[in-house]
């Protein structure tokens, strides 16, 4: 049976996918800022489908994903995320509040709705959260490429140790590029030398931003994308406390954003008592 090569790529472009929403999302406000959102979320959780897809017949891999999976499981913030994405796709918008900056532009924080916002992402930019999950799974990604090299990675699969461990032979590595078998049977060239030229058809894994993303460095173009730099409390944090539809007493909107302004001004005399 011809062996079947494997690539991160398809997950890989889709965290540069998730990137792209994110840097939109960043530079977005009112309604836009819903849109790309839910573009970032669903780009964001279709990276892991994509993966467990791609490798899925990997030898090991599936008991390596499930440990993965557990670990995922346990933090809070990537299952908020993982709710959030099923939400914006089957059940409506992500629940949310913004304000204005004293230096310009707009501020959010998730607050309360059908799912409950896990305390360490309390009082905190959605862009940067947002990064910050988009930094654990390009992680989850990297682990997987450094733990299955040969299988992540076509031009580290055309190398004499990636034959070795693969058990492949050089007719499946001319089918797998697409020219006829036997192309590569020229006299005085050996297996390193007949990788070499075939794998130069190849599109090498693109480790470079896998790494950079797994660092929880994102661009937008040449460009660092750089969020929201929060100093303490403002009334977007405010906003966000108070809204919560398990209280039948917090009233909507309007007396919300009222109540958070009259705490503002009580805290703001009590600092200047």
């Amino acid at each position: 049976m011809a062996h079947t090569f494997t690539t991160l790529r398809h997950p890989v472009e889709k965290l540069l996918e998730a990137e792209h929403f994110l840097a939109r999302l960043v530079q977005a406000d009112g309604i836009v800022f819903q849109f790309e959102l839910n573009a970032f979320l669903s780009a964001c959780r279709s990276v892991t489908f994509l993966l467990q897809s791609a490798f899925s017949e990997v030898p090991g891999f599936l008991e390596w994903y499930e440990q993965r999976r557990v670990e995922m499981a346990a933090d809070k913030a990537m299952v908020f995320f993982l709710k959030l994405r099923n939400l914006s796709q089957k059940a409506g918008p992500v629940s949310y509040v913004g304000g204005g900056r004293l230096n310009g532009g707009w501020t959010y924080r998730f607050v309360h709705g059908s799912e409950r916002v896990p305390e360490e992402l309390h009082n905190r930019d959605i862009c940067s959260c947002c990064a910050e999950q988009l930094r654990k799974v390009a992680g989850v990604v990297a682990d997987c490429a450094n733990t299955f090299p040969f299988y992540s990675c076509p031009a580290a699969a055309f190398t004499i140790e990636g034959m070795a461990y693969l058990r492949y032979t050089m007719h499946d590595a001319e089918r797998a590029i697409g020219v006829p078998v036997g192309y590569s049977d020229v006299v005085g060239f050996g297996p390193d030398l007949k990788l070499h030229y075939l794998k130069r058809e190849l599109e090498p894994l693109d480790r470079t931003t896998l790494i950079r993303m797994a660092a929880g460095e994102f661009r937008y173009g040449a460009e660092q994308l750089v969020f929201p730099d929060i100093q303490g409390r403002d009334l977007a944090d405010d906003l966000a406390a108070l809204v919560d539809p398990r209280d039948p007493d917090g009233g909507d909107m309007r007396t919300i954003f009222l109540r958070a302004m009259g705490a503002r001004i009580d805290r703001q005399s009590s600092d200047d008592a």
